[in-house]
């Protein structure tokens, strides 16, 4: 079996989740598109399908993958849509509530960036930001994908945030 098919099967497996993801996200955005969960979920397969050498190794490099791929297109979608109507597009309060801090207002294209800067700091800070964040997966969730205990996780969360508003305050 090869490996687009094994891909594929795994996709296939993942499905129901990575939908629900993509729904929960561009429910969170305020984007105006008209990009439904399912399209969402099957570009950034196909985009991270389309990679010929792509071979995750578990179904924690798979997610990441994937999230990155979403990210990506969301902020191309934005990109986009801010080059025609020339003005940012604001994340809602749900990110700010999961930050804890209500005065943090922040668009999805500063999100991008703080992550990969984030990303050139601290690879295990990134990702659980990113799971929790993006996918907005739950403490235990993340600890299963990670492979290590959901304290572990609630600690590299309490030092992303703290990166991430520090990158934020420096821009």
């Amino acid at each position: 079996m090869g490996n687009k098919q094994v891909l594929d099967q795994v996709y296939e497996l993942l499905y129901t989740e990575i939908r629900s993801i993509a729904g929960y996200q561009l429910k969170r955005l305020k984007t105006g598109e008209t990009i439904t969960p399912t399209v969402l979920a099957n570009e950034c397969y196909l985009k991270i399908n389309q990679n010929k050498d792509f071979r995750p190794s578990n179904k924690r490099h798979f997610l990441n993958c994937l999230s990155q791929s979403m990210r990506g297109f969301l902020v191309d979608s934005l990109r986009a849509q801010n080059s025609a109507k020339r003005k940012g597009q604001n994340v809602d309060t749900g990110i700010t509530e999961m930050i804890g801090d209500q005065d943090v207002s922040f668009r999805l294209m500063d999100i991008d960036i703080m992550l990969e800067k984030m990303q050139e700091i601290n690879v295990q800070l990134t990702e659980v930001v990113q799971y929790k964040l993006l996918f907005s997966l739950t403490f235990i969730e993340i600890a299963d994908i990670l492979q290590i205990s959901d304290r572990q996780v609630k600690r590299r969360w309490k030092q992303g945030k703290a990166l991430l508003l520090s990158l934020l305050g420096e821009q």
